[in-house]
Formats: structure tokens, sequence, C-alpha cells
């Protein structure tokens, strides 16, 4: 990289001094006719040197000269044909660098020194600084007037809309489940339905022409980590699910402890307190509820929470069970959403037979091309992620396992 480099330098420096070289005797050639203006013959018929003069010392001085840049030229044709593909990397590879910055810039919010204030989208707001995934900010409007999240607006009759958090994605193994192709559409067109907005200039919304869209895409797949990271982390999720979900009962069963001695404490505020025990006593049943839940589920049921129910499950990404008053009830599990619906058996008809755990395990680890075929009746859109780099084949054939029961 160097010496391609070092090797360009030289070149500019050189067809610099060229160019001077010619200017200077342009200059000079022009000032000298400006002192001797007196006309001359054409050169044509001025007398030219006699035989003697030509064949002696000036031809060889001539060839002399041809001599040595016939040598010059048969050193740097095969000296440039050795460095040119070098230098072709180098560029390259300053090219991607350079646009890697530019997706840094895309991508930071106010918290990052990538940040700019007139270029930066703020991805990091949702995604995470360090691309592992957080929440983002979404509006819903309940369709069950009975929902507890449900604020009746007296003049229509329906719920008014309320504001919930959705899980975002981390970004960082976006690349081993998504191709590139998947990733910049994903980008440009955003995810209908979600708080994800398009960001391309070619959906007709966004601000991002090309460029930028690759810009961010080239960050995203610099910050990629490894499949034994990513299958570490799935299984993580796993065994994390399980302790959350017993950490939540301990912390109600802490806050209901606290809000009956704050009872027992309080006699002059009788009613408060009480509302107090009241609550806590149903965050205790919920959080219960959902120890119960999760203690029973199988293995896939669980993968399938964490993995797939995000895009095949209604509401699944700002649900949360511990609260359930906050937002809507997700809708049937597997009962579709961005993603096709899986349940009444879809996944039976879809891939039949004593092949079809084989063949739906292919589609789910390795996705299928836009407009490929896969099962018996499937067209691809082009949008399923492939999950043979995040998780182990046991994994994926639990998922499978669950999907055809659901």
């Amino acid at each position: 990289m160097t010496l391609a480099i070092t090797l360009s330098s030289s070149l500019l420096i050189l067809n610099a001094l060229a160019l001077l070289g010619v200017g200077g005797y342009l200059l000079w050639r022009y000032f000298s006719l400006r002192r001797t203006p007196e006309a001359h013959d054409p050169s044509n018929l001025e007398e030219f040197y006699p035989d003697e003069v030509l064949e002696g010392r000036k031809l060889e001085r001539v060839l002399g000269w041809a001599l040595v840049m016939t040598i010059i030229v048969a050193v740097a044709l095969p000296l440039y044909f050795l460095l040119e593909p070098d230098r072709q990397s180098s560029a390259d590879d300053d090219y991607l660098d350079r646009s890697i910055e530019r997706g840094a810039t895309l991508y930071a919010n106010d918290q990052m020194a990538e940040y700019d204030a007139a270029f930066s989208l703020q991805c990091a707001n949702c995604h995470g600084a360090d691309l592992k995934g957080g929440s983002a900010t979404g509006t819903v409007t309940p369709t069950d007037t009975s929902d507890p999240a449900c604020t009746i607006d007296e003049q229509t009759g329906e719920c008014f809309p309320i504001q919930v958090d959705w899980q975002a994605p981390p970004l960082d193994s976006e690349r081993l489940i998504y191709t590139r192709e998947q990733v910049t559409e994903i980008i440009t067109y955003g995810r209908p339905g979600t708080p994800m907005p398009a960001w391309g200039v070619e959906s007709g919304e966004g601000v991002l022409n090309t460029q930028g869209i690759e810009d961010l895409v080239n960050f995203i797949e610099s910050e990629q980590i490894s499949s034994d990271e990513a299958m570490k982390r799935t299984q993580d999720e796993f065994d994390q699910l399980l302790e959350d979900a017993e950490q939540g009962v301990a912390d109600a069963q802490e806050a209901l402890d606290t809000a009956e001695q704050e009872l027992a404490d309080a006699p002059a505020n009788q009613q408060t307190a009480q509302e107090n025990v009241d609550a806590a006593e149903e965050d205790l049943v919920n959080a219960q509820d959902y120890l119960d839940t999760v203690q029973e589920a199988s293995e896939g049921e669980i993968l399938f929470w964490n993995n797939c129910a995000r895009c095949h499950t209604q509401g699944w990404s700002y649900y949360n069970p511990l609260e359930p008053d906050e937002a809507p009830p997700p809708g049937p599990m597997g009962g579709g959403a961005f993603g096709p619906a899986l349940d009444n058996g879809s996944e039976l008809r879809q891939f039949p037979g004593s092949e079809g755990p084989e063949m739906q395990y292919d589609f789910v680890a390795n996705g299928a091309d836009r407009n490929e075929q896969y099962g018996v009746r499937g067209v691809s859109s082009g949008g399923m992620p492939h999950f043979s780099s995040v998780m182990t084949k046991k994994q994926i054939e639990a998922i499978v396992d669950y999907e055809r029961g659901l």
C-alpha cells in the first residue's frame, strides 16, 4: 500500500514537472519572439546540417537518447503491470474506509463521536451505539375497547392511539442472517407497520441516495460479530429468558412486601396505600403467570419467541407480559404480521409429507432468493432471513418442530 502511494505521488510530481517544463518553454518562445520580432524563413526552406554533422556525434547523441528512452519504457511497463493490482486494491481499500466513515456518521446519535448534526440519521437511538439492539417508540391503536390499554374516544367510540416501545433488533449480526441486498432493501424501504422508516430516495419517502445507502451498509458490515459469537448470544438469550422471568417474580414479590409494609405504617393514607398493594398484587400475579408460561414452553417455542415472533406474531415486538396493561396483547402465536401466518397447519401444507421437516429446515436455515420457490406452493418475497449462522442445527430443528405444531 505504501509503495503504491509512493508511486502515485511520484507520477503526480513527474507530470507536474513536465507541465511546468512545457509551460516554461512556451513562455520562453513567446518572449523570445517579442524580443526578436524580425521575420525568418520557414524551417523547411532553411539549409539544415550537412551529412558530416548529421552522421557524426549528433547522430550518436540522438541514438543514445533513444536507447535511454527505450530502456525507461521497457522497465516502466512491467513495473506498472506488477504494481497496478496493489494500487487498485489500495484504492478500493481507501474507498471502503471512507465509505465506512460516512456510514458511521449517518448511523451516529449525539452521544457518539461520529455524530454530525447536519448528516446523522441517529440510527443508534433505536439500535444502540454498539449495534446490539435497543428500543424504538411507535404508535399503535388498540382495536378492542375492552382492552385495558384502550382509552375510548367519546366522540368516535374507538380507542385512542397509544405510544409503545418496540424492540429494535441488533445490527451487529444483521449480515449473518440477511444478504447485502436484503439489508439494502430494508434500509431503503423500511419495515411497513413498524417504527423502522424508509430511508432511501427510491422509496419516495427517504433522504438517502444510492451512495448513502451503500455507506450505511458498509458501516454495518464493518461491525459484524462472528458466527460463533452470534450462536453464543442466541443461547444466552434463551437462558436469560427464564432468569428474567424468575427475577420478575422476585421483584414483584419485593414490591408487594414493600407496599404491604407501607400500608401498615400509613394509617392516615389508607386508600393510596391499599391501591399500591392491589397494584403490586396484580403485578405479582402477572409475573407468576409469565414464569409459568416460560417454564412450560418447549425449547422451540422459546427460540421462536426470541427470533421469529417479531415478524410472525402481531404485536410481539412491543408487548411486555409483565406489564400487560401498557399495550394491546399480541395476536395468536405465529398468526402473521410482517411475515406470513404459520398457524392453522399452514407449515404442514407448505412442507408436507415425510420430506416436509427437511424442506422446512432448509428454508429456515438458508432462506430463499426473491421469486424462488420454497416448499410446495411458496414463492419467496426475498425477506426471509437465514439462521444457519446464528443457530445450531438442533435449535433450528426445534423451531421447525414447534412451527409444525402450531
